[in-house]
């Protein structure tokens, strides 16, 4: 007989208890994914961004000191 109506001795504490730590993983990992998605998106972003500029100074569109200047700044350092 395990005693206390049959629950393990806490009375279904343990049962709500692993059930909100497992939800509370569940959270953790979908809020972890949502960050690391938005990062992948920035990167993308700035990765376009970079493309743009180097079509641009291919193009002859921007001399070589505006290109790396603008890629400079575009890659998070100052100008």
């Amino acid at each position: 007989m395990m005693g206390w109506g049959g629950m393990g001795g806490f009375g279904g504490f343990s049962g709500l208890f692993g059930m909100l730590l497992f939800l509370g993983l569940l959270i953790l990992l979908a809020y972890l994914g949502f960050k690391a998605l938005e990062g992948r998106e920035g990167r993308k972003g700035k990765d376009d961004a970079l493309e743009a500029l180097r079509l641009r100074y291919a193009k002859g569109e921007l001399d070589e000191a505006t290109f790396r200047k603008l890629k400079k700044e575009l890659e998070g350092g100052e100008a």
